[in-house]
């Protein structure tokens, strides 16, 4: 479990209990030297190569291009950096960290908040001057300088108005006064961290800007009523229906008045009073993958393969785009403190949770909390000393967790 009064270096010693209470989705905070120890995996022009492949999400954004914000889209190739301008452009590079396990460590940081709103890191390399116009975000995000100098400019939600510049492609924010406040320079190793719909401009100070932005999932609330009225529909009592009682008060037989609303009120918030159902919208939908078309579950050919090598002590990894949680609705948050070594010493109890891993779920014993969060603690394992008989659950989860790879076999490559 977290120390929340712990100092963290990602915060520039303050603890998170103060960012949590006096900073997150309330106000920016601007954190100097926040990034140290950290080997940056990518340089400009490797990232360039990955904007190259196929499958990978890249745009370039030129400023005073054919157009003004004129909007590239990926996969590029060598003629498309070749023609670029001088100066003022950026190369924007989508999810990094599903392809670079390096990035992985920078997300292994931000433990302190809740792993399964992260959502991904974008990289971004902008040439001296290189922005994509002033524009804001309706998640939390850190912006990590890693590289170069860029000067951030910032407005509070109630300090701009939600007009864009008519006729580009992007939402770039037609009116956009500084705040001398809130105007500052980062240098390679400070962050920014922003609150949603907090406005801000991004501008490049020099050709070496690399900046890495952290974000969070989420969902809007629409999203969320739609995925959880399709979860209720799932199971459908015809039987259940609008059948509210009659007081005689109606004043004219077309009237709806306002006992029928009171009425539909309290039924769909009975519907609705269900944690479970709740629980398991937001656990697939937190932990559903970034690009799942390329995390395909494990044929059971495959998965015999590799829990067979699992077991006889082959080095396993959870990869950097592996999405992991669980639900327990018995235990509170200071419970389960024990590692993965102290399995075998929980107290006998029959109580069940829900473990989600990239969009899929399975119920199993509370007691095995202990074991998903040292998955999600740690990032390599050697299961060949694990005592497969301390939990009749814990076989059916390794063996999930290495179908929806989460857990995944380290290459002799990789190594």
């Amino acid at each position: 479990m977290i120390d929340l009064d712990a100092p963290l270096t990602i915060l520039g010693g303050m603890t998170a209990r103060s960012f949590l209470s006096e900073y997150w989705q309330k106000k920016p905070l601007l954190i100097r030297s926040g990034l140290v120890a950290f080997d940056v995996p990518l340089d400009a022009d490797e990232l360039a190569g990955m904007a190259m492949e196929d499958g990978v999400e890249s745009r370039i954004v030129i400023e005073n291009g054919q157009s003004p914000w004129e909007l590239r889209q990926g996969p590029f190739d060598e003629d498309a950096f070749a023609t670029l301008p001088e100066k003022e452009w950026t190369l924007l590079v989508q999810a990094v960290d599903h392809w670079v396990p390096e990035v992985q460590e920078l997300k292994e940081r931000f433990q302190f908040l809740p792993s399964w709103r992260l959502d991904d890191v974008m990289v971004s390399y902008a040439t001296e001057g290189g922005s994509v116009g002033p524009h804001y975000d309706q998640y939390d995000v850190f912006l990590v300088q890693v590289a170069g100098k860029r000067r951030w400019q910032v407005l509070a939600p109630d300090q701009y108005q939600d007009t864009s510049i008519p006729d580009i492609p992007l939402h770039i924010l037609e009116n956009f006064d500084v705040d001398s406040t809130m105007d500052w320079e980062l240098d390679a190793g400070d962050i920014l961290y922003l609150p949603p719909n907090f406005a801000h401009n991004g501008r490049s100070l020099d050709d070496d800007c690399m900046t890495y932005s952290i974000g969070f999932r989420a969902p809007s609330m629409q999203d969320a009523l739609t995925g959880i009225r399709d979860k209720l529909c799932d199971t459908i009592n015809e039987k259940d229906r609008f059948s509210a009682p009659e007081s005689g008060t109606r004043a004219h037989s077309a009237q709806i008045n306002q006992e029928d609303i009171t009425y539909l009120q309290a039924e769909l918030v009975r519907l609705i009073n269900q944690p479970e159902v709740l629980a398991q919208w937001l656990g697939e939908t937190m932990s559903d993958s970034k690009y799942p078309e390329f995390l395909t579950p494990l044929n059971q050919q495959e998965l015999e393969q590799a829990y067979s090598n699992a077991l006889a002590g082959h080095t396993f990894i959870r990869p950097g785009d592996a999405r992991i949680s669980y639900y327990d609705p018995e235990t509170s948050e200071s419970e389960n403190q024990q590692t993965l070594e102290g399995l075998d010493d929980q107290p006998d109890n029959t109580s069940n949770m829900t473990v989600f891993c990239n969009g899929d779920s399975l119920v199993m014993s509370r007691e095995l909390a202990i074991f998903v969060q040292a998955v999600c603690n740690e990032t390599e394992f050697d299961f060949s000393g694990l005592d497969l008989e301390q939990d009749s659950d814990l076989i059916p989860l390794l063996r999930f967790l290495i179908r929806q790879q989460g857990l995944i076999e380290l290459t002799a490559s990789e190594e």
